[in-house]
């Protein structure tokens, strides 16, 4: 077949060509996939404990529960006439992410009872910002007392990508 039949010049194939050879390690290359990490821990408020997963430019480095002091919350607005039998409980994640874009992150953790049987907790999508030195992402629940008094088991998975 003539160069004109086929609608491309030799020169013209050879530079498709070249293209294709120069950008297939960049196209062929995977981006960075998400990691998940699942910890359990000794039951403890206001304690911090080691994470210590890093994937690509992002570290989780500790997470902790404590006691939120803020007496107006959601939960204040919802059962109004309960708070002498809740606690609202914050569940803060320390990460590091050198990335130039952020990163999503799925919280969940539970505490559980010395039976091992779940008595409460959470899931939350977090945003790990971009270009982040030692951050803390925070998210409030609100438990019964109760609960908190019979936790013998902290369980903590963290889904996180860019």
């Amino acid at each position: 077949m003539s160069e004109r039949k086929m609608g491309f010049s030799k020169r013209a194939t050879l530079g498709i060509v070249a293209l294709v050879v120069a950008l297939g390690p960049i196209a062929g290359s995977a981006p960075l996939a998400a990691a998940e990490t699942t910890k359990s821990y000794d039951f403890a408020m206001d304690a911090w404990h080691a994470v210590d997963e890093s994937d690509g430019p992002v570290t989780l480095h500790r997470i902790r529960l404590d006691r939120k002091d803020d007496r107006f919350t959601k939960s204040t607005l919802a059962r109004p006439h309960n708070q002498e039998f809740l606690e609202t409980v914050r569940i803060q994640l320390e990460y590091t992410n050198t990335a130039s874009q952020k990163w999503r992150a799925r919280v969940s953790a539970k505490w559980l009872d010395e039976d091992g049987q779940v008595i409460d907790g959470f899931s939350a999508n977090e945003t790990l910002d971009k270009k982040s030195a030692r951050k803390v992402t925070q998210v409030s629940v609100s438990t019964l007392k109760y609960g908190l008094e019979r936790a013998k088991t902290l369980e903590v998975e963290i889904h996180y990508e860019p």
